[in-house]
């Protein structure tokens, strides 16, 4: 008697535990997956990104003003490749067109409206990723590298 009611008090503490454990890994994935998948304000990004920058200061254990001098780099790298993506950005369009039109072409009129659904929200994908990027080099977010910033 005293062992059967042993066992049942073990069982109930088995499935309660189960209960916490599985409560306390469900809270986990939502707030490190779904959470944060849904924050998708560019401050935010630019403030994560940022602080991704420090982190790797701190790693390479940089003195202020060789995380100054990372920042100019960082800063000019950035105005170069935006430079160059002025420079080669209607040609890319142009052939980008050009294979676009071509594909049209081969398809059939229910193949055409599904593709251009598909490119339709490929397109937004890459304008709203583009604006994102855009927002954290034009360097929205706290202390852009310098000493003292996390």
């Amino acid at each position: 008697m005293i062992a059967r009611n042993f066992k049942a008090k073990i069982l109930v503490f088995a499935v309660f535990f189960v209960g916490i454990a599985t409560g306390v890994l469900i809270a986990n994935f939502y707030t490190t997956r779904v959470a944060s998948a849904r924050d998708t304000n560019s401050q935010d990004r630019a403030q994560r990104a940022q602080r991704d920058i420090n982190k790797f200061y701190d790693y390479l254990g940089l003195n202020p003003t060789q995380r100054e001098e990372m920042h100019k780099i960082a800063e000019e790298t950035r105005r170069q490749f935006r430079e160059l993506r002025k420079e080669t950005q209607p040609r890319y369009e142009a052939i980008q067109d050009e294979s676009r039109a071509k594909i049209r072409s081969l398809l059939s009129d229910e193949q055409l409206k599904k593709y251009d659904e598909f490119r339709r929200k490929m397109d937004e994908r890459r304008k709203n990723r583009d604006h994102a990027f855009n927002d954290i080099d034009r360097g929205l977010g706290p202390g852009h590298g310098t000493a003292g910033s996390n």
